[in-house]
């Protein structure tokens, strides 16, 4: 797709569309009937400058879509967010330890209010996280800019089309190339509301794990988990399931000197951008102990 973006509005060359109507522009990138009918309603989809109908053709010059049709409040706070990659559609942001992604209830200052102040002189952007982060667990978290391609975003996550890689740094000596899939449904822990089991009857999850490197003199092993579900704590109930719990997972493992956060890193994330019309890989180091801990092990 050839397009632009300018203020809040997006520029596509239509010559550059496979689709025939606006209906089918809808069914391949805006599939929320809801922000369907508001962008006719208020006349923020305009073909070759005019308002369109549904079942109008989409042959002209320029497809314009006003993706950024709301104005936020959004206040400045006393922390910036790290930010790891930026386009018209998303933001990738690397979220500290011990930090939540949405509020609780308390006080405490959450990521997205993180994210929410980076962009509180551009107050029409949306930040909307598209996924979470436990709060003991740092690393990538994808954000949605446009409220109009949210839903897309969020239909992408779901099919499998956005995938999130985790370095999990474990007690226990697995071998180097090891594999596991880890099929075991997820439920709720009766006697803990904070925490999760492995139950019968629970939320189907698989968890995908290869041991990438191990420290048989201080029993951990580095593994790279890729989640094809995302349930609540699944990779730490998953690991905890097989013998290997997380380094200071205070739910399902034990504390530990090697490190001074939770051993759960999200690496990387692998996303289909449509807009780009391509495959993206965004990756993040890891914080400082971590990587002493990674470069110890594969030495």
């Amino acid at each position: 797709m050839q397009y632009q973006v300018e203020d809040r509005w997006l520029h596509i060359d239509v010559d550059s569309l496979f689709v025939n109507t606006i209906q089918e522009f809808f069914d391949s990138y805006i599939p929320s009937k809801k922000v369907q009918h508001l962008l006719i309603q208020n006349k923020q989809i305009l073909l070759d400058g005019n308002p369109v109908k549904r079942e109008d053709d989409i042959a002209g010059l320029h497809l314009d879509i006003c993706i950024y049709p709301e104005t936020y409040e959004y206040e400045k706070t006393s922390l910036d967010v790290d930010v790891v990659y930026e386009d018209e559609l998303v933001l990738v942001v690397n979220k500290p330890k011990d930090v939540l992604v949405h509020s609780d209830g308390n006080d405490e200052l959450t990521l997205t209010q993180m994210v929410q102040s980076y962009y509180s002189d551009r107050n029409y952007i949306a930040a909307y996280p598209i996924h979470r982060l436990d709060k003991e667990t740092s690393g990538l978290v994808v954000y949605s800019k446009s409220v109009v391609f949210q839903p897309l975003l969020d239909q992408l996550l779901s099919n499998k089309q956005i995938r999130r890689n985790y370095l999990a740094f474990v007690k226990g000596k697995m071998a180097v190339d090891h594999t596991e899939v880890i099929d075991k449904p997820i439920g709720k822990d009766r006697h803990n509301p904070n925490k999760r089991i492995i139950f019968k009857n629970g939320q189907n999850a698989l968890t995908k794990v290869r041991c990438v490197a191990v420290n048989k003199a201080k029993d951990y092993s580095i593994l790279l988990c890729t989640l094809d579900t995302g349930r609540t704590h699944q990779i730490r109930v998953h690991l905890s399931s097989i013998g290997y719990p997380i380094l200071n997972d205070r739910l399902y493992g034990k504390e530990s000197d090697l490190c001074i956060r939770m051993g759960l890193f999200a690496e990387s994330i692998e996303l289909y951008h449509p807009l780009k019309e391509d495959n993206l890989t965004i990756e993040c180091d890891l914080p400082n102990d971590l990587e002493k801990l990674y470069l110890q092990a594969i030495r």
